[in-house]
C-alpha cells in the first residue's frame, strides 16, 4: 500500500514520488489515475525480472493494459548507444507508437537507459520510474537525468526527461544483494554531507540497521533523500546552479568508473570513494576541518567495499577527470565540503593533490576489509 507521497514541483511537469511496501495492487489504478496509455513496455534486466516482472505484468493485464517487456543483461555496460539502438529496434518492430509508455523496472542502469529511450523514441513517450535498488530509489529515479555512457566518459549522451511518477516499493529491497545496498549508500551519504548534518548523524548511528534492511530505517532514508532531491530539482531542474552540488563525490567517482571500464567498481562504490577523496582534497585546501574529514572517512571505512585496484591506474583516473562533463574551460570542477551540510564548488585542483586523495581513499578499502 502507498504510505507516503512527495511531490516534485516543476509546473506542468510536476510529478509525485510514491512510497510504501507491497504496493503492486495499487500500481495499475495509479497508472489509470495519471492517464498512462494502455500500451506499456516494461524495460528491465534478468536479475530483476526473475523476482518482479511476471507479477507486474499479470497485474497490468488484469487492469486491461497491453503490457509487454524487454529484458536486458544486467550491468553498467548496458548503458550504451548500441544497447539503446537494440531497444529502439524492438519497439519499432512491435509497432510501439507515441501513445505508449515505458516502465523502467530496475536499478540506476535500467532507469537511466530506459529513461533515455523514452526521452528520444519518437521524440519522447511517457515514462514511469519503478526503482528496485536503494541507489535508484534515493537518487537516480528522481529528477529526470537520463543518459547512456560513452567509452570516453560516463553519462555523456543524455537528456533531462521527467517521469509521470516514481514508484518506490521498499519490499523490492528484500531481494537486493548486499553489494547493491552498499552501492545505494554512496548516494545516501551524499545528502547528509551536502545538505543535512543531522541526517549524516542518523546514518552514522543506523548504518548497521540500514545494511540489514531494517524497514523503519530504510523508509526514513528513502523519504529524506527524496525530499532533498525534490527540493533541489524544483529549484534547478537543469543543473545550472544549485543542483550541481549533488555531484559531490562524482567528479572522482565517475573517473574511477571510466578508468576501470565500468567493471572495476560499481557506481555507488565509486561515489563512496569519490566522497572520501574529495573530502581529503577539501581538508588539504584548508576548507574542511580535520574532525569532519575523519568522520566521513570513518563512515566509508565501515562499509565493505570491493575494488579491483590493479585496474585503476592514477593516470587513467586523471585523464578521465579532465574529460568529465563538469569541466568548464578546461578547468575541472569539484564539489568540496566545508562542513557537514555545506559544500562549495571549486575549479582547478592540482593533479598531485588528486593523486594523494586517491591513495588516501584506496587505503580506506583496506581498512573496510580488515574490519570484516
Amino acid at each position: 500500500m502507498i504510505q507516503r507521497q512527495i511531490d516534485v514541483a516543476l509546473g506542468e511537469r510536476s510529478y509525485p514520488i510514491y512510497f510504501g511496501t507491497g504496493m503492486t495492487a495499487s500500481f495499475a489504478p495509479t497508472c489509470q489515475q495519471h492517464g498512462i496509455p494502455r500500451q506499456v513496455v516494461i524495460i528491465t534486466d534478468t536479475t530483476v525480472a526473475q523476482h518482479y516482472l511476471e507479477p507486474l505484468q499479470k497485474h497490468l493485464h488484469h487492469f486491461e493494459f497491453d503490457a509487454s517487456s524487454i529484458i536486458l543483461p544486467p550491468g553498467e555496460i548496458q548503458k550504451s548507444l548500441s544497447r539503446a539502438n537494440v531497444i529502439f529496434t524492438a519497439l519499432l518492430q512491435r509497432g510501439i507508437g507515441r501513445k505508449a509508455a515505458i516502465i523502467a523496472l530496475g536499478g540506476g542502469v535500467i532507469g537511466d537507459l530506459a529513461g533515455f529511450v523514452a526521452a528520444t523514441y519518437q521524440r519522447g513517450i511517457t515514462l514511469i520510474q519503478v526503482p528496485t535498488t536503494l541507489l535508484a530509489q534515493v537518487d537516480s529515479s528522481v529528477g529526470g537525468k537520463v543518459a547512456v555512457n560513452h567509452p570516453l566518459g560516463k553519462n555523456m549522451i543524455g537528456a533531462f526527461y521527467q517521469p509521470k511518477f516514481v514508484w518506490i516499493d521498499g519490499q523490492t529491497l528484500q531481494t537486493l544483494p548486499s553489494r547493491e545496498v552498499i552501492c545505494g549508500l554512496g548516494e545516501v551519504v551524499k545528502y547528509g554531507v551536502v545538505f543535512d548534518a543531522e541526517f549524516f548523524a542518523f546514518l552514522e548511528v543506523n548504518l548497521d540497521a540500514i545494511m540489514k534492511l531494517d524497514q523503519a530505517a530504510l523508509m526514513h532514508v528513502q523519504a529524506r533523500c527524496c525530499e532533498l532531491k525534490a527540493r533541489v530539482v524544483a529549484e534547478d531542474e537543469r543543473e545550472i546552479g544549485l543542483r550541481a552540488v549533488l555531484n559531490y563525490g562524482h567528479t572522482v567517482g565517475h573517473a574511477l568508473e571510466a578508468a576501470g571500464n565500468y567493471r572495476a567498481l560499481k557506481h555507488g562504490e565509486a561515489v563512496l570513494l569519490g566522497m572520501a577523496a574529495e573530502a581529503f582534497i577539501a581538508q588539504q585546501m584548508g576548507l574542511l576541518p580535520l574532525d569532519v574529514l575523519e568522520r566521513i572517512e570513518s563512515f566509508v571505512s565501515r562499509i565493505p567495499l570491493r575494488m579491483k585496484r590493479d585496474a585503476l591506474a592514477s593516470s587513467k583516473i586523471l585523464d578521465a577527470i579532465q574529460r568529465d562533463k563538469k569541466t568548464v574551460d578546461g578547468k575541472t570542477r569539484f564539489v568540496l565540503p566545508v562542513r557537514l551540510g555545506e559544500v562549495r564548488i571549486l575549479e582547478g585542483v592540482e593533479p598531485e593533490l588528486i593523486r594523494s586523495s586517491l591513495k588516501r581513499a584506496f587505503d580506506l578499502v583496506g581498512k573496510s576489509r580488515s574490519s570484516q
